[in-house]
């Protein structure tokens, strides 16, 4: 059985949940398109571990801004990014739900991984979304993964999103589809904000 969102984590590791392991990466990095330079947004990142793989990705001349609730996340992510040399990353403490701190049309490639599904960010997903939209640039993509409703694992039933639902919130909030890609445990929705 693969990793499952709220499942034990390794040893060694602070209680959390992540669905980096439910689905290989490089699937959700090629449909994101991180490219050098670029500058990426893990809002909601937990363990930060796609804010790790997009530093990499995104190099040195890049920026990786991760924002968490929890601060113990954010401190085992500067560390962990301070070891391996990645200066790029910017890891700091943030309610996803409220304004986030970074100016207008900053970032190039947004990620909500696994978070819009938490109770408090359901209640304020429009409110998310439409944040999400001010931060990206004009053409910048923004990559939504949640558990699917027939996923063995993850979290309860009553609090998981269906593709439809998300899809709908997205388009309302005037993103324009790119593609939907089910992934098993997982599924990717991809969108764009419009250039004008």
């Amino acid at each position: 059985m693969q990793a499952c969102h709220h499942c034990d984590p390794p040893a060694g590791k602070r209680r959390h949940p992540s669905s980096y392991g439910m689905q290989d990466p490089r699937i959700i990095f090629r449909a994101l398109g991180l490219g050098p330079g670029d500058t990426f947004l893990d809002a909601g990142c937990g363990l930060g571990e796609y804010a790790l793989e997009a530093a990499r990705l995104v190099g040195p001349l890049g920026r990786v801004h991760a924002f968490d609730v929890t601060p113990g996340c954010i401190e085992d992510l500067s560390s962990r990014a301070l070891v391996r040399g990645l200066s790029q990353v910017h890891a700091a403490v943030a309610d996803i739900t409220r304004s986030l701190p970074l100016p207008d049309a900053s970032i190039t490639v947004g990620l909500l991984g696994t978070v819009l599904h938490i109770p408090p960010v359901t209640r304020a997903m429009t409110a998310v979304i439409m944040e999400m939209r001010r931060v990206l640039q004009p053409g910048g993509r923004l990559g939504v993964i949640e558990c699917n409703p027939h996923s063995p694992c993850g979290p309860p039933q009553s609090m998981r999103l269906t593709a439809a639902r998300v899809i709908d919130v997205l388009e309302a909030c005037g993103f324009l589809s790119r593609s939907v890609q089910d992934m098993g445990y997982l599924y990717l929705a991809m969108y764009q904000k419009p250039v004008s």
